[in-house]
């Protein structure tokens, strides 16, 4: 007699599983009745309960419930909100581990993900190299970025009071805090105390300004209602210089701050701070577009080093979260590059041009492209201080400025050309761009194998062949990888 058919997974149901290895994102990976299950927050070696949340077509979501047997791997969690910020993902799994999995990660993404033809496919997992370690495995952040908000949102519905009123609803503003959004959740925050991947002074300056909320009285912003002035807390620290940033970003004008500046003042004296800011943010985003500064102490920047070179940074610089591992990761495109003193290369998606700054010392001329204004001034600023000549920018989108100012045929015949893109990868027409100016060597840095990999079935068939893929650990406890892939013409 056969035995029935499985029943179809749908959300709600609970299921105890084994998680075989991680998948593209960090989720563990599970079967259940042949189905792939992608569970967030489960690491290899578990034995676990879940709960399916989402159901597509050819696989599942689901979240632990309970961890039903510890993984062999698994340590005790550094941070006392591990699992509830979701900041880290992969603090209680040995750092050793992480990384190799994180390794693991890209060989078989390279593998199922790329569209080529299957042999193909099949050899890409061996151009994966060794994965470069991060320095630092806590302590690494030179940036964070914290909320002032409520854990909680108390509401009352008032009855309208006639057919044509809507019904009204009044938030209740209680216990404001300092801390992170929990993933899924943006109007409430979780308040924290510690955070491991910033630096050791954290928790006093954290206790400091939760002082300094109940002493002021300060109003914390509902981003339900749009009341209130503190917003955000933002820090950045110079690993090399030493230099602190405290910035506060409030909803206020500068006729309500003058009579408060004197309050902020209090945080003048921690050590080593360079910069003491207040930044007006007006508008409904989370990311203040026309932020007006107010500096308070220091410079509305703090200066950082990489290798020789001196970057100005100001609270909304584009600049490598990890110090020591960016150095890593910009010595791993230098060697995948090999340039010589006759190269051209080009430097697309360059943020403040600290890839072409380092690298203008061993070719004849580098050209970047860059859309964001800002970033484009503080690329143009960081050159001139560093005093370097033979290199220059264009501000613009990549895939526009190589189809117009820089078109293959035009004013430079680039030897390397090397694309450090967002999340989403290269845009269609700038992957056509590059293809029609057919450089000899693509250095390809990507924060993201899955698009990676999509990209790359786009250069196998343009006629490169992929020759190493560096992986570098920027972001550790969390599933982040950083890839430096190198693609020469057939």
């Amino acid at each position: 007699m056969s035995s029935p058919p499985p029943v179809p997974l749908k959300p709600g149901q609970q299921y105890t599983v084994t998680i075989e290895k991680f998948a593209h994102g960090g989720a563990g990976f599970a079967l259940v009745d042949s189905v792939p299950v992608f569970v967030s927050g489960a690491i290899p070696g578990q034995t676990v309960m879940i709960v399916v949340t989402k159901k597509r077509e050819a696989y599942a979501e689901a979240k632990v419930e309970k961890v039903v047997k510890r993984s062999k791997d698994e340590i005790l969690p550094k941070c006392a909100h591990f699992g509830s910020c979701g900041g880290c993902v992969w603090q209680h799994l040995s750092y050793n581990k992480q990384i190799q999995y994180k390794e693991d990660i890209v060989r078989e993404t390279l593998e199922h993900l790329t569209p080529a033809d299957p042999a193909v496919r099949k050899a890409l997992p061996g151009r994966v190299l060794k994965i470069l370690p991060s320095p630092q495995v806590f302590n690494y952040r030179n940036k964070l970025e914290l909320t002032f908000g409520y854990g909680t949102m108390r509401h009352e519905d008032l009855p309208a009071t006639s057919k044509s009123q809507k019904q009204k609803r009044i938030y209740f503003d209680e216990n404001p805090g300092l801390g992170f959004h929990m993933q899924g959740e943006w109007s409430t925050i979780l308040p924290i105390t510690e955070c491991h991947l910033y630096d050791e002074q954290l928790p006093a300056l954290l206790a400091d300004i939760n002082r300094f909320m109940r002493e002021t009285g300060l109003p914390v912003y509902n981003p339900k209602t749009h009341r209130g002035m503190l917003r955000q807390l933002l820090l950045r620290r110079g690993e090399h210089t030493g230099e602190q940033m405290i910035a506060f970003i409030v909803q206020a004008r500068k006729k309500e701050l003058e009579p408060l500046f004197q309050k902020f003042m209090r945080f003048a004296g921690r050590p080593h701070l360079a910069s003491l800011m207040i930044i007006e943010h007006l508008g409904l985003n989370d990311k203040p577009e026309h932020p007006k500064v107010h500096t308070l102490v220091g410079q509305p920047f703090i200066r950082e080093r990489l290798f020789d070179l001196t970057f100005d940074i100001s609270p909304f610089s584009f600049f490598q979260t990890n110090t020591y591992a960016t150095e890593k990761l910009y010595a791993a495109i230098a060697q995948a590059a090999d340039l010589s003193g006759r190269d051209t290369i080009l430097d697309a998606y360059c943020g403040m041009g600290t890839i072409g700054q380092y690298l203008a010392r061993f070719c004849e001329k580098v050209v970047g492209i860059e859309s964001h204004p800002t970033a484009v001034e503080d690329a143009l600023k960081s050159a001139g201080q560093n005093r370097i000549g033979n290199i220059s920018f264009y501000k613009g989108k990549a895939e526009q400025v190589l189809n117009q100012q820089l078109k293959a045929g035009g004013k430079y015949a680039f030897n390397t050309i090397i694309v450090d893109p967002p999340r989403v990868g290269l845009h269609p027409q700038a992957l056509d761009a590059v293809i029609t100016h057919r450089p000899e060597k693509i250095v390809y840095v990507s924060c993201n194998t899955a698009t990676f990999a999509r990209d790359l079935g786009v250069l196998l068939k343009a006629g490169y062949d992929l020759r190493t893929v560096q992986p570098v650990d920027m972001f550790p406890h969390t599933a982040h990888i950083e890839l430096v892939s190198l693609l020469s013409r057939r």
